[in-house]
């Protein structure tokens, strides 16, 4: 059983490392700065995304792509976009892949979603970038297999991204994105299910504090 689980973690690095290495090879370097949109994004997206984009000011000294994506497992998906020749650095660009529908979804548009929900989450997706910020390149690498392997580590990273977007002033919109995906029965109960495993509620949503509280060491006495 521990062989077959490192030969599934070697699996899993090869496949992140070789997707790092293609996102490299294949996005070009565009200038720092405002975020790009892929072409024919819908504007109600790209208003959305910009509302919240100018309150993550940490992250707008980084190139950034909005672009509309199929993806098959997810809504909306954070990446970093890494240099391979640099994978022990941290020189990278960010991009935001955002599906044409909700998951699982026949015809609930992204576009159509109200304005408060798609800010939620827009700030919940860019509070997953900031968490990245506080690794290198190929520390990105174990997060990927970390958060593929282990639930525990997953629900960590989706309650923290939960928690920096409430930092950055977005509480009300990360609740009315939970209250949205939660309680309506358009929403599938497979993609529901999913929320309720690894995210926030909104009862947490609610409590979770404004400011970071600093975490006090043990002491001995």
């Amino acid at each position: 059983m521990q062989h077959k689980n490192k030969v599934l973690i070697g699996a899993v690095a090869l496949i992140l490392i070789g997707g790092i290495t293609y996102k490299s090879i294949q996005t070009p370097s565009l200038p720092t700065g405002s975020p790009i949109f892929s072409p024919g994004i819908h504007s109600n997206i790209q208003t959305a995304f910009i509302d919240v984009w100018q309150e993550y000011k940490e992250l707008h000294s980084y190139g950034f792509d909005v672009i509309q994506s199929n993806l098959s497992s997810s809504t909306m998906q954070a990446q970093p976009v890494i240099d391979f020749s640099d994978i022990f650095g941290k020189n990278r660009r960010y991009k935001l892949d955002v599906a044409e529908k909700v998951l699982d979804s026949d015809d609930l548009f992204i576009a159509d979603l109200p304005d408060n929900v798609l800010r939620g989450w827009f700030a919940h997706e860019l509070g997953h970038i900031v968490d990245y910020e506080n690794h290198s390149n190929m520390g990105m690498v174990t997060y990927g297999i970390r958060y593929v392997l282990s639930d525990k580590f997953k629900r960590e990273r989706e309650h923290e991204a939960d928690s920096i977007a409430i930092r950055h002033g977005f509480r009300e919109d990360i609740i009315a994105a939970k209250k949205y995906i939660l309680e309506n029965d358009f929403i599938s109960p497979e993609y529901q299910n999913q929320i309720k495993k690894y995210y926030m509620s909104i009862r947490g949503a609610e409590l979770c504090p404004d400011e970071r509280i600093p975490v006090l060491p043990k002491v001995e006495i």
